[in-house]
């Protein structure tokens, strides 16, 4: 369990630093900031189709690993597993996290919360995964149909995004929950 807990904090390290970045990038471009948002509209609608399988590109499906051989001991070798794991495997880099970015260059305020909700939701399968490790097969059975959902989700929030209505939503939100704007 702390290995895992250590792992998290690895990959942590590289979600949390990509949504510094993105809030830094997105603050460069506010001057343009309703072509931005209208092009990560567009941006999250194609990966959402690419998701549910629409669209078939290679190139963001692609796994690419390295294989290190001698993997350091200790809780100091979880988080350097973690890190290379968040830097190096591609498949968690892919639409996802890339619809993450567009959402954190399009709102540079809220980048790093959009990242530590992704990162959040990396990290609880994880640590869930440490007990029911036995039990991963019959989950993946339904992977397929997770990433579609989830693909639907991006084109949906692409096509609010690009209309403009994730900030009457939001409005919605908060007066609906008595001018709750976060913890």
């Amino acid at each position: 369990m702390f290995h895992t807990l250590f792992f998290i904090t690895g990959f942590s390290i590289v979600f949390v630093a990509l949504g510094l970045s993105t809030s830094l990038l997105g603050s460069l471009f506010s001057d343009y900031q309703e072509l931005v948002r209208q092009i990560g509209g567009i941006l999250l609608v194609l990966l959402g189709l690419i998701m549910v399988g629409f669209f078939k590109t290679e190139m963001l499906m692609k796994s690419w690993k390295i294989e290190v051989k001698n993997r350091p001991l200790g809780y100091f070798g979880s988080v350097i597993v973690g890190v290379t794991y968040a830097a190096g495997w591609t498949p968690c880099v892919g639409p996802i996290l890339s619809s993450i970015i567009v959402l954190g260059v399009t709102n540079p305020t809220n980048a790093i919360y959009y990242t530590l909700a992704y990162t959040l939701g990396f990290a609880i399968p994880f640590f869930l995964m440490t007990f029911f490790i036995s039990k991963i097969n019959a989950i993946a059975k339904y992977s397929e149909r997770f990433m579609k959902i989830g693909g639907a989700f991006m084109i949906l929030f692409g096509i609010l995004l690009y209309t403009n209505k994730m900030t009457d939503i939001t409005v919605f939100l908060i007066r609906l929950y008595g001018g709750f704007t976060g913890f």
